[in-house]
């Protein structure tokens, strides 16, 4: 069975980053889909709007990052072009809503800001995280026995 498991099924680890993933793309399908209420935006340097599309959009970036199992740089490529068909894809549906959604490409360049955001968080956490090199075992406990 242990194999069997080896070959065919993902680490548990895997299994929980992708549903982490999953629902986080479902939760901006749905946030990007929902009506805008019409309340002030505070005064921001940056609207308020766009700062929610890179927040949401790095979000994506990471939890993708540490969803997929491919090899750096195919991940990499891979999560940054499906997130960017994404972004392209739900500012589109939003022009087919019946309701206040509008379309706009500054919302696109704020979710590709957003998504090289996430993937650069990605690159730092995992570098940050590596653990050092084993040592060469000449100051362990065990070499003086």
């Amino acid at each position: 069975m242990s194999s069997f498991r080896a070959v065919f099924l993902p680490h548990p680890r895997t299994v929980i980053a992708r549903l982490l993933a999953t629902f986080w793309t479902l939760g901006i399908v749905a946030a990007l889909a929902w009506p805008r209420p019409d309340l002030p935006s505070p005064p921001t340097p940056i609207p308020f709007d766009k700062l929610v599309h890179v927040g949401l959009f790095a979000g994506f970036g990471l939890m993708w990052m540490c969803a997929s199992r491919a090899a750096l740089g195919r991940r990499t490529a891979g999560v940054f072009g499906t997130g960017l068909l994404f972004a392209v894809a739900t500012e589109a549906g939003q022009r087919a809503l019946p309701y206040g959604r509008t379309v706009s490409a500054l919302d696109a360049l704020a979710d590709a800001v957003g998504l090289a955001l996430g993937v650069a968080a990605f690159y730092a956490a995992r570098r940050w995280l590596r653990f050092p090199a084993p040592s060469s075992g000449a100051d362990s406990p065990r070499a003086a026995d």
